[in-house]
């Protein structure tokens, strides 16, 4: 077994850091992550100009993000449309240090209707988060609230994408994405 890498806090170095290229994720880390991680929260601005931040589902097509929400309930749908401006952030949960790493794409929402994407990404949602509903009479009873006319997609138009990795800002890399980790740190404090 590999002896772990000792964290180093310099804080010169990490007040003048350039998150943007100084510590990007390794490229199949950042597969894995933007693939197969559960935690996104989408950020837009409402109309009174304040950001708003949304945990949110999604899921990959064709390399793009894809989310749903409802249009007629939900203000982001609505905030989407007059200013299609938006960000979206991937993480892993980040409770250990070395292993926090995240994907900061900013770009601009496309909203769509279209049935067939609609249907693709409510499944691809329900197999990605409600994955322990396996019986096909309760998955469809799943979709049906899911699929719903009120619903619309929101695909993420990349413009940038900025990545990094805490554990490389701190000397103490590990190679690999890590998921799931925070249930050591709730298990410490529900003893």
């Amino acid at each position: 077994m590999s002896k772990i890498p000792k964290v180093k806090f310099d804080p010169v170095k990490l007040e003048q850091l350039n998150v943007a290229t100084d510590y990007p994720m390794e490229l199949d880390e950042f597969d894995l992550l933007y693939r197969h991680n559960c935690y996104c929260e989408m950020a837009h601005v409402n109309k009174r100009g304040f950001p708003i931040v949304t945990p949110m589902f999604y899921v990959i097509i064709d390399d793009v993000i894809h989310m749903s929400s409802i249009k007629k309930y939900r203000h982001k749908v609505h905030h989407l449309k007059e200013n299609p401006k938006m960000s979206v952030v991937i993480h892993n949960d980040g409770s250990n240090v070395r292993h926090q790493k995240a994907i900061l794409i900013i770009g601009e929402a496309e909203l769509s209707d279209e049935q067939e994407l609609m249907k693709r990404v409510h499944w691809d949602i329900i197999d990605k988060y409600f994955f322990e509903i396996t019986g096909e009479e309760e998955r469809a009873t799943v979709f049906e609230a899911v699929h719903t006319p009120l619903r619309t997609i929101i695909k993420v138009i990349p413009e940038k994408i900025l990545t990094w990795d805490l554990g490389k800002m701190l000397e103490a890399h590990d190679p690999g994405v890590w998921f799931g980790e925070a249930q050591k740190l709730v298990e410490k404090y529900m003893k």
